[in-house]
């Protein structure tokens, strides 16, 4: 049966319901891959925890962040000008530059930062990790830095083209070598922080050269140096944006060693594990949306379409973060030891906290669409401001407590900031009535979790079950669904029939 044709406006664009459709199918698409991640990390989470102690979860912690803030600085960020240059020209003919444009100039430039890591890997050992012989990891991750951006570069590639099929099969070639090496050199070979790393690093490596093989089976290559020049300027300002939101999200992770042990650091670590799977909801759903926002904009009706998606995308992170915050204690009692189920105290906070950066991330993408990229950048800085002032003020009174804390104020900053700048730059209107609907529908379930704690596994399961439940009950009592969404839930069992004997 050949795939229904998507209905068109008269203006000649995509009909808000197919739209909508493409939305949730290339998000729904976009989520596996992250699903995949968490559920690799759930499986590996008895192994880690079983094979590596408290001071060495923490340490591999440190060096992902450490990698992490260099290929932020030094790279620029690059990859995210694809988007914006590759839609502004029309044609294949057009885009093919741009393309291969972007797979040179990763390269080079992760020449350039991996070479720039080699030399002071040793002293950034000495000042993060407060002695010098975790150098050789950091020397090893640094030589595969090439080998990263060109990753990186693919994957931005295809989530631009919306190849949502080859990106879903790429995550996962990359999931399973994890998993595979992981098992092999942590829970066989006992290797520890080497077996992690070895895993990781070879998982990049393979899959950055399947996905350049790829591109040049589909693309002659062409590099433009002129449009380079234009794509780093363009970029420069997403950098700085990234070094800033790298500050937010991991700069506790080197002061707290300075206040508090490596042990405390990896309960830490547990707890943000846990509390960023929010992430899979919204991280699937950006990945179609910061792509394709481009030319979502430039429709007539843009500003209801906008407005319905806010309002889905609130619904849908509400009921996974309170599934995140009812679940993390019976969670963590059976998968892991006892030395770890504090950081379920931390869970609420992490949750709460990367909640607002969805909505913050949601309003961010109209400076791209409208050209600013600086605004990114300075809305970033002034949350990396607040971060590092609240880092300082909270971590040596209160540990990982304060940092989360501090972690939850900067979003709700950025949050703020960037709704209010976009809004300047493009007013787009939200559903107000339907958001108070979603908000206190997850609030009602959240107070009764906290004013009624439960003591015993199953207790605690039952009622986790119970709350989480209750979310959509409250929607319905509080008449939520239009006649519209009330009519598509009825007909997706005959929907689902349908595709099944097609």
């Amino acid at each position: 049966m050949p795939p229904a044709k998507p209905e068109v406006t008269d203006g000649g664009d995509v009909a808000p319901r197919s739209l909508f459709r493409k939305i949730l199918q290339g998000s729904s698409l976009y989520s596996l891959p992250i699903a995949g991640t968490a559920l690799a990390s759930v499986i590996l989470l008895p192994i880690t925890t079983s094979y590596l102690s408290k001071a060495d979860i923490g340490v591999l912690d440190l060096l992902e962040k450490i990698s992490l803030a260099l290929t932020l600085l030094l790279g620029l960020n690059f990859s995210s000008a694809l988007g914006y240059f590759y839609f502004n020209r029309t044609t294949a003919e057009e885009r093919t530059p741009v393309v291969g444009t972007m797979f040179a100039g990763s390269f080079v430039i992760g020449v350039l930062a991996g070479g720039a890591g080699l030399i002071f890997a040793t002293p950034i050992s000495r000042i993060v990790l407060t002695s010098p012989d975790y150098g050789k990891y950091l020397q090893v991750i640094f030589l595969l830095f090439p080998l990263s951006f060109l990753l990186e570069a693919g994957m931005s590639w295809l989530r631009v083209e919306d190849q949502a099929p080859v990106f879903v099969w790429a995550s996962f070639f990359r999931i399973g070598i994890v998993i595979l090496g992981t098992l092999v050199a942590v829970g066989a070979l006992r290797m520890r922080i080497w077996g992690v790393l070895t895993a990781n690093l070879s998982a990049i490596g393979l899959l950055a050269v399947v996905l350049t093989v790829y591109y040049f089976r589909l693309y002659p290559f062409r590099f433009d140096w002129p449009l380079f020049v234009r794509m780093v300027r363009f970029s420069v300002p997403l950098g700085l944006s990234g070094v800033a939101m790298f500050v937010i999200h991991f700069g506790d992770r080197f002061i707290l060693p300075h206040y508090r042990p490596l042990g405390d650091l990896g309960i830490y670590s547990i707890a943000y594990k846990i509390g960023m799977l929010i992430s899979v909801a919204f991280g699937s759903f950006q990945n179609f949306w910061n792509a394709q926002i481009y030319q979502i904009a430039k429709r007539r009706d843009a500003n209801s379409i906008v407005a319905r998606t806010f309002s889905y995308l609130m619904l849908i992170l509400s009921f996974c973060g309170l599934g995140l915050i009812v679940a993390a204690k019976p969670v963590l009692h059976l998968l892991t030891r006892e030395a770890f189920w504090d950081a379920a105290l931390l869970v609420p906070v992490i949750v709460l906290a990367y909640y607002a950066r969805a909505v913050g991330d949601f309003f961010r993408c109209i400076f791209l669409v409208e050209g600013r990229p600086g605004y990114d950048a300075a809305c970033n800085w002034i949350g990396a401001m607040v971060c590092l002032a609240g880092y300082f003020a909270l971590i040596p009174r209160w540990g990982i407590y304060g940092a989360a804390i501090a972690t939850l104020i900067t979003f709700l900053t950025i949050g703020a900031v960037s709704v209010v700048w976009a809004r300047r730059l493009n007013p787009f209107p939200v559903e107000g009535a339907r958001l108070g609907k979603i908000f206190l529908a997850a609030a009602v379930p959240l107070a009764a979790y906290f004013l009624l704690p439960v003591s015993s596994r199953a207790g605690e399961i039952g009622w986790a079950v119970l709350l989480l439940g209750s979310y959509p009950a409250l929607l319905v009592l509080m008449r939520f669904p239009t006649p519209g969404e009330w009519n598509l839930v009825k007909s997706l069992p005959s929907r689902a029939r349908l595709a099944l004997n097609s």
